[in-house]
């Protein structure tokens, strides 16, 4: 008797700080929903950070945010795996565990441009081929700047669209522009700080949820914190 047919969850794979969520994440996020076909995309957020200073927001505060700016989008959920660990939070281990508890899926884990840069000097960066395809979120008009290894892993790995990658289960590099909201998470925690009223950061920066969530604890205000 034949074993019952699983699909293939085509799952996309956000990581970051987050400190706090903004418009441009979750432009990202609905963008590759549609642009690369997935069944659903999972925000990671970083709980403890080895490759950047310290974070701005707990996490107990970051998730929050997260929850209040993804609500009213049921194809884009949270990982919160890595806040909740004390170890190092290194994006091979949490990609192995999520593999290993969706033997089913099919993982693309999004990079913003400047992130795939500095690929090469993640923690076991090699081996998350072997886990997901990368996909990098570029910028219209900027260019890489690789070093040699990541360079000739980008040579062999490198696909032309979205459809190439459906035909292998991990391993490939799509690098696809994005119509970029030229927003980060230092822009907006500088905004706060020299806004007494958050309505003018909505809707271009913030979610209205996260501001108002950001004004109720009074998040980023101090300058020390920026």
């Amino acid at each position: 008797m034949n074993e019952p047919f699983e699909p293939v969850l085509e799952l996309g794979l956000m990581g970051g700080m987050f400190d706090p969520v903004h418009q441009g994440h979750l432009g990202i996020a609905l963008t590759s929903l549609e642009k690369l076909q997935l069944n659903a995309i999972r925000l990671l957020p970083c709980g403890n950070p080895v490759h950047r200073s310290g974070l701005f927001a707990s996490s107990q505060h970051r998730l929050a945010m997260l929850k209040l700016a993804v609500e009213d989008y049921p194809d884009i959920g949270i990982d919160d795996r890595e806040c909740k660990s004390e170890d190092p939070s290194y994006t091979q281990k949490s990609l192995q565990n999520i593999k290993q508890e969706m033997p089913n899926a099919r993982l693309y884990f999004i990079m913003g441009q400047d992130a795939f840069n500095n690929f090469n000097s993640w923690y076991r960066w090699r081996d998350i081929f072997s886990l997901a395809h990368i996909i990098v979120a570029a910028r219209p008009g900027y260019e890489l700047n690789l070093e040699k290894d990541l360079q000739a892993e980008l040579n062999s790995r490198m696909v032309s669209s979205e459809e190439n990658l459906k035909q292998t289960e991990n391993g490939k590099i799509l690098i696809t522009e994005y119509d970029y909201l030229d927003i980060s998470s230092s822009m907006v925690r500088q905004a706060v700080q020299r806004h007494k009223s958050l309505a003018g950061l909505v809707p271009e920066l913030l979610p209205e949820k996260v501001a108002q969530y950001i004004q109720t604890h009074k998040l980023y205000a101090r300058e020390a914190d920026i």
